[in-house]
């Protein structure tokens, strides 16, 4: 199985696989640079879906990794990939872009959803987002669902300039609000508590480290949406029976004492479960994040 998964990965690299895949097998499919690590993360699911699912004529689940979102938009146009996992903003674009449905919710580390949290010093005079004009936050990097797009999102929804700028040590905008990635959530803590930007974006998880490191001085500015933790896509072209059965596979997990384990391997997952609102309910305001990102990312702001 390891090697299967590892071969595949290699040919999709070198461009070497053919468009469609073939009968008989299941492709599970993921977004990032680190092929290897996401191999090893993908292969206790992909193995025990192979063992679940023989009865449905499946005789290998193999893994592909895609290096960015437009080249997993593309594959699942091209029907290269059954199922697909990745955070709900991310996986909601290339969802919307391919065709693909949002199917299932999953919990990781126990958490189902979650939230972006804007956090300032107790004692700044930033009261509300329109006070972030002339300062500087920090957004964790572009694809991070609470370090970047839902908070960013809560400043176009106030139709507030927002600018990028190069670094921490470079001025600020004085008509705009001003960001600057960090690349890392423990950075955007980091550089709120040394006093090089002036708030913070990230998720509760990041708030009550900063919390625990620093009683009492720092607060919440803002919260976003609820959003769920991460999400699975199924691709629209995947035979009707087998997509059914795979989310039955996957429901059914956390049930047994190998599914179990299998989740725990996969990136700590705890369980799977549907929407509790449903599909539309859930996705609504994610779609209208990605219009409002859309239309400002086309004005050239």
């Amino acid at each position: 199985m390891a090697l299967k998964s590892v071969l595949r990965v290699l040919a999709l690299a070198l461009g070497l696989l053919a468009a469609q895949a073939p009968a008989g097998e299941l492709v599970l499919g993921s977004v990032n640079d680190n092929v290897r690590k996401h191999v090893k993360r993908y292969l206790p699911l992909a193995e025990y879906l192979e063992i679940e699912l023989a009865g449905q004529g499946i005789d290998s689940v193999k893994i592909s990794v895609y290096p960015t979102s437009a080249a997993m938009t593309e594959a699942l146009t091209n029907g290269e990939v059954d199922f697909y996992f990745d955070s709900p903003v991310v996986a909601a674009k290339i969802s919307r872009q391919a065709g693909a449905i949002p199917v299932l919710r999953r919990w990781k580390r126990g958490v189902a959803s979650y939230h972006s949290v804007m956090v300032v010093p107790w004692g700044s005079d930033v009261q509300e987002l329109e006070d972030l004009v002339g300062r500087k936050i920090g957004f964790q990097d572009p694809d991070s669902t609470s370090g970047y797009l839902l908070p960013l999102g809560m400043i176009l929804r106030k139709n507030l300039p927002v600018r990028e700028i190069a670094n921490f040590k470079a001025k600020g905008p004085e008509d705009a609000v001003g960001y600057v990635f960090t690349r890392d959530d423990k950075n955007t803590i980091l550089w709120l508590s040394r006093g090089w930007i002036d708030a913070a974006a990230t998720d509760p998880k990041g708030f009550r480290k900063l919390e625990d490191a620093f009683p009492g001085g720092y607060r919440e500015l803002t919260r976003s949406i609820e959003v769920p933790r991460q999400t699975v896509i199924m691709n629209s072209r995947t035979d009707p029976a087998l997509a059914a059965a795979v989310c039955d596979v996957l429901l059914a997990m956390d049930q047994s004492p190998q599914g179990e384990e299998a989740l725990n391997k996969f990136h700590k997952t705890t369980k799977f479960d549907r929407f509790p609102e449903g599909v539309e309910a859930t996705f609504s305001p994610i779609y209208q994040l990605l219009d409002d990102l859309d239309r400002w990312s086309a004005s050239g702001s």
